[in-house]
């Protein structure tokens, strides 16, 4: 039997959990409408799987938030005020931007990971079974067969898979610098469900993301093919480039400061908070919030990431940002 979190997989592909969700937003806004609830009356009758996976998100949710009440016990006060900033869109539901954030956060609480976000984020379910992984705030590298070296971001993934005739290494998740060791015999190519990069005798970051995966060449050259094995770029140190199924997008600027994680620093160059955000969240146990109009906000600067509390400290100073703590379970950021 499959338990909430081997679901949570695959909820936010199931067509009908998504609408499951879409209702529960619109719910939990405060704006529905004695229409909505007729409508909703509607779709919950029409299909049996309607109800069902409706009963199903809202038992899951409950369970899922069990462990963020008893701590309650730990920190008076805090369990309700982390509950209402996740389960509640910051201002308007009706904006685009802040549904979505509200529907991926009801998404992953109903599909029983709320849990693992706040308070058990160490090791993700599909990272158990990697060959090679790191927990939260974790770094680490590892020496092939081959006598090359694979150096893994915090909470990152991945499996080896030497043969004959190559030498290749699937990223599950997070973020590598690989520095490859020669063999003509056989290629070293990282691989992602967006495409692979293929080292041309060099060291050089892997970054996979939901929807694409970024590749910079530290040293030398590499070759990189899109997901669909059509286009294809080599590109040169210093150089890197987005790809994805159909289409690779070479980055414009230097962002060689991406790699600094390596030396357990962050560095911003002009950077999306959203983008440096994304830095910091493999190095917190706890869940970070962030609206919409923060995560535009662009941000220069070097950051130790062995202390985010003291980074986070640091932009509420240096920018226009009003940042709330709630324990170690949550950080909510927007702008003042």
């Amino acid at each position: 039997m499959k338990t909430d979190a081997e679901h949570a997989a695959g909820m936010l592909d199931n067509p009908v959990a998504e609408q499951a969700i879409e209702w529960m937003v619109l719910f939990r806004s405060g704006e529905a409408t004695p229409e909505d609830y007729r409508r909703f009356g509607a779709w919950s009758a029409a299909d049996p799987r309607h109800a069902q996976a409706w009963e199903r998100m809202q038992g899951v949710l409950q369970r899922s938030f069990a462990p963020v009440r008893s701590a309650q016990a730990r920190s008076p006060g805090q369990t309700g005020a982390v509950e209402r900033v996740m389960l509640r869109p910051p201002t308007s539901s009706t904006s685009p931007e802040r549904r979505k954030m509200l529907r991926r956060t009801l998404a992953l609480a109903g599909a029983g990971v709320a849990t693992g976000l706040l308070l058990h984020r160490t090791w993700p379910l599909d990272m158990l079974g990697a060959d090679l992984r790191t927990g939260t705030g974790e770094r680490k590298t590892f020496t092939l067969p081959d006598g090359s070296r694979l150096t893994l971001n915090a909470r990152s993934a991945a499996d080896v898979d030497f043969s004959a005739g190559l030498r290749r290494v699937r990223l599950r998740q997070g973020e590598l610098i690989a520095a490859v060791a020669a063999d003509a015999a056989r290629p070293f190519i990282v691989q992602t469900p967006h495409g692979t990069a293929r080292a041309l005798g060099t060291r050089y970051l892997v970054r996979r993301e939901a929807e694409r995966t970024l590749a910079l060449v530290l040293e030398h050259s590499i070759r990189v093919r899109d997901g669909e094995g059509v286009g294809e770029q080599v590109l040169t140190r210093g150089e890197a480039a987005w790809y994805r199924a159909g289409a690779i997008e070479r980055v414009v600027g230097d962002v060689s400061g991406r790699a600094a994680w390596a030396d357990g620093m962050l560095v911003a160059n002009e950077e999306n908070l959203a983008d440096v955000v994304a830095a910091l969240r493999p190095y917190r146990k706890g869940f970070i919030r962030l609206s919409p109009d923060a995560a535009r906000l662009r941000v220069l600067g070097a950051f130790p990431l062995d202390d985010t509390d003291n980074v986070l400290s640091s932009l509420e100073q240096t920018m226009p940002l009003r940042i709330r703590r709630y324990g170690d379970l949550l950080v909510s950021i927007d702008v003042k």
